[in-house]
Order: structure tokens, then sequence, then C-alpha cells
């Protein structure tokens, strides 16, 4: 039979993993908690096993970094299971989702399930569940991280997540778009895609970027929007042909929250000095000879993930300790093995 383990990452949101706990219980085989949570939140959750008695549930400690990706090897390797269910805080399984995760009627290794929100499907997450034997390379870098061996299938449209996430200027400007500007800043990103698949896009969209500014920024963001969620369709197997009415409206729709975002992005990190991006370009390029940040910061290795975090003291935000450790491994040309306070 089928072994699943669910796999939740934790930053402060106790209230839906709690809920998710109760929802999966009998259904999953094991519940892993990745928590990064404030020291007080981490505290409340641990407590609040008490309330599942005979339930196996096991937690780990880890230091914050700003977004989850980093710490997806980490999880993974925690689990015991032949099949990882990955869920956010904020989202909670439909009552139909339960009923098959539990059955394990599950045909093939890779799965994106529909998401819901306000009783409207606005989606798809990209490989929810999978088997681990799977997974192709884990590069961690924010809303990507994993590849697989093979293209994901899609649950029915009545098994679906219900997305609670309320999503803020604030934390889009404060939070993410610093993480893209070492990750992928424009330049990077833009060569990134000539050198693939994506040659004659690349080339387009890097003729817009250099036009006269702010035209690049809003033509540039419009653009990858509509690349991304086209490429998205394509390759997310039976999508585009066998639903063609939710196709139109998925690419119409869908790339008005990604070009905003695009446009955050792009704003902040031409707004940085000069000698500050020339930095972020060269450290995104070191990322992206890695294989992605995890290589690069040494996260696949558990014991500097466990030791950094025994060395954090819990006084920065995820986002400024991410720099942190990308800064040091840059002027270093080494990963950090306790956390490097005395770094600029």
């Amino acid at each position: 039979m089928q072994t699943i383990s669910l796999l939740m990452f934790n930053r402060n949101e106790n209230e839906g993993i709690i809920r998710n706990i109760r929802l999966l219980k009998d259904a999953v085989d094991e519940i892993v908690i990745i928590d990064s949570s404030d020291p007080e939140k981490y505290k409340e959750l641990k407590n609040s096993f008490k309330l599942f008695n005979n339930i196996n549930i096991k937690l780990f400690r880890v230091l914050p970094l700003g977004h989850v990706e980093p710490l997806f090897h980490y999880g993974i390797n925690k689990t015991s299971s032949e099949y990882v269910l990955r869920l956010d805080a904020d989202e909670e399984p439909s009552k139909k989702l339960v009923k098959r995760i539990k059955e394990r009627k599950l045909l093939y290794d890779v799965y994106d399930i529909p998401v819901e929100d306000k009783k409207k499907l606005i989606g798809y997450k990209l490989m929810v569940l999978f088997s681990k034997k799977s997974v192709k390379e884990i590069s961690g870098i924010i809303h990507s991280g994993i590849k697989f061996k093979e293209k994901p299938k899609n649950f029915p449209k009545d098994e679906f997540i219900i997305n609670h996430e309320k999503p803020t200027r604030d934390r889009i400007t404060k939070n993410y778009v610093e993480i893209e500007s070492y990750e992928r800043p424009m330049e990077v990103y833009l060569n990134y895609l000539k050198k693939k698949d994506k040659w004659f896009i690349g080339n387009l969209l890097s003729f817009i970027y250099n036009l006269p500014k702010p035209v690049n920024i809003y033509l540039t963001a419009v653009g990858i929007s509509y690349a991304r969620t086209i490429f998205d369709i394509i390759q997310h197997n039976d999508r585009p042909f066998n639903d063609i009415f939710y196709t139109i409206c998925y690419i119409v729709k869908n790339p008005i929250s990604q070009i905003n975002y695009s446009i955050h992005t792009m704003k902040f990190f031409s707004n940085l000095p000069k000698e500050e991006q020339k930095l972020r370009i060269k450290i995104a390029k070191e990322i992206q000879e890695y294989g992605g940040v995890i290589k690069y910061l040494g996260l696949d290795r558990d014991y500097i993930v466990e030791n950094l975090t025994r060395t954090f003291k819990w006084d920065m935000s995820g986002t400024e300790a991410f720099r942190k450790l990308l800064l040091y491994r840059h002027f270093h040309k080494k990963p950090a093995y306790r956390f490097p306070y005395y770094i600029r």
C-alpha cells in the first residue's frame, strides 16, 4: 500500500497547521512540520500537539529564510513515506481531496491539485503531491524549487485545495522582491531564457528590457507574465487541450497578479545603487552555476541546516537571515557553518 507523508512548512501560522493536522491525521502515515516560527509561536505549536494522541507528528526547528524553497531538501529528507503531500498553513484540503488521499488511489508519481479561492477555481498548485523517487532536482529558487523526472497529472476539479492566503503589497515589496533580487535579477533571468529552449522569447524580452524606462519595466513585466503562464499550461499536460474555455480564461486572468509582481521586483532592483546591483547579479550567477540556492548555501546537508539553526538568535527577519547567508557564501567562497552575524 502507498505511504504518504504530509509535509508542512510553518512561520507563525499555527492555526492553519493544527487545522490540517485535524483534517488529515487519519489520511496520512505521518505528519512532518518544518517550523521557523518565533520562539513563543514555536512553543505554542509544540504544546498544541498534546491534543493529538497516537498521531505520528514530527516537528523540526529551522531558522527562517524568508521563503520555504531553500528548505525543501531538508523537509523532504525528514519524511519517511513513499509520497509527499506538501501543504502550506494557509491551504485547506477539500473533503474529496482528503478522501482521495485516504484511499490512496494514486496511479502516477506527480500530481498538480486544483486551487479554489472564494469557491472559484483560480489555478493549480504545481507538484503538490509526488513520490520521492520522481524528484529530479531541488534548486530552492523562489516560486520554483523542485524539478521532476516526468510531467504531473491533474486531480479532478472537485478534489481541490482551498486557498486562505491574504496577500498584501507590504509582503510583496518587503520580502519576495528582495529575495528575487538575489536569486534571479532580470539580467540573469533573461540570459537563462536565451540559453534554454525559450531562445526567441529570451531575445524578445531582452530587447524590450533595454528600451527606455519606464516603458521597459511595464512591457517586460507583461511579456514575462504571459510567457510564464503559457509555458506553465503547455508543460503541465492536458490543460491546454482538454478544456479550451478554461485555458483561455487562465491565460487572460492569471498573469494580472504576476504582472504586478514582476513590476514590483523590477522597480525594486532598478532603484538599488549600481554597485549593489552588480553584487546581486554576481551572486545570482553563482547560484545558477551551482544549480540553485540549496547547493550554493550547503542546505542539502542536514547538519548545516541544524547548526545554522542552533546558532541563530531569532533576532531578525527571514529575508535578512537569507541575505547574510548569501553574502557570507559569496565573500568567503564557502557556505556558512554557523550563522554569520558579523557580515555586512
